[in-house]
């Protein structure tokens, strides 16, 4: 059984992967130039896009467990906080830096599925995903440490 849940979310990284790779190629091709409303919806889709990727693989865990899944208004916040090392829901706690850059990520999926993409701030978004790749390396490690 454990078996199925490692499969399901090596395919959820592998999908992952794909946006952090359009993430970073977005930035490069944006690095010199005045960014349109199209980049802007990019970038804010490509952020929300991965961190529903992260909370697609939290929610498999839930799955795994048989446990059920936050409700109420925050139940955004709470999903990823059953993973600190205070809440410790399933004996899989990613550190303190990763949750908190993973909550950056969260308000970027919140504002862009509740706001106006031509809204959005290109520096704030810029400089929020730049290390997108390190977070998807750290989340990767620290998660296949902890299920294997």
């Amino acid at each position: 059984m454990m078996q199925k849940l490692i499969e399901e979310i090596r395919l959820e990284l592998k999908e992952l992967s794909i946006i952090v790779n359009d993430v970073e190629s977005l930035l490069e091709n944006t690095k010199n130039i005045l960014p349109t409303n199209v980049h802007k919806t990019a970038l804010g889709g490509f952020a929300s896009q991965f961190y529903s990727g992260i909370e697609n693989i939290l929610k498999r865990i839930h799955k795994y467990y048989n446990a059920e899944l936050p409700k109420g208004n925050n139940w955004h916040i709470n999903l990823l906080d059953r993973f600190t090392g205070q809440n410790n829901f399933f004996n899989i706690t990613f550190s303190a830096e990763l949750i908190e850059k993973l909550h950056i990520y969260r308000r970027f999926r919140h504002y862009f599925f509740h706001g106006y993409s031509h809204n959005l701030n290109w520096e704030i978004l810029t400089n929020g995903v730049k290390d997108i790749r390190y977070i998807f390396e750290q989340f990767e490690n620290e998660l296949y440490n902890q299920i294997k």
